[in-house]
């Protein structure tokens, strides 16, 4: 059964391994334990909406991700740091990793 995810921060990032680009989000609970979660991905932003005040966004796993419009790259300096380990083992792993922001890719 598909999962709804509603985080209240999320970031966008964007890997790119050869000729395979995978945009994945960065969810992040900051009120409720530091919680956050890595998106399965999705290839592109077919499936992606904005309805009221958050967007919605499926992603490969069936799974769908409810983000708030005004929780863009919001989350805590641990989450900060759960970041910077995901940009350094793409680094080590020679895969491209890129935080993107969301009006750059719908324009």
């Amino acid at each position: 059964m598909p999962t709804s995810h509603h985080p209240d921060g999320w970031t966008i990032l964007k890997f790119i391994e050869g000729e395979k680009v995978v945009y994945k989000i960065f969810a992040t609970w900051r009120w409720d334990n530091d919680i956050w979660r890595l998106s399965s991905g999705a290839e592109d932003l077919c499936g992606l909406s904005k309805i009221g005040d958050e967007f919605i966004w499926p992603q490969a796993s069936g799974s769908t991700y409810h983000l708030p419009v005004d929780g863009e790259h919001c989350y805590t300096a641990y989450q900060g740091m759960v970041l910077e380990n995901i940009k350094t083992r793409c680094v080590d792993e020679k895969v491209e990793f890129e935080i993107v922001k969301l009006s750059d890719l719908l324009n």
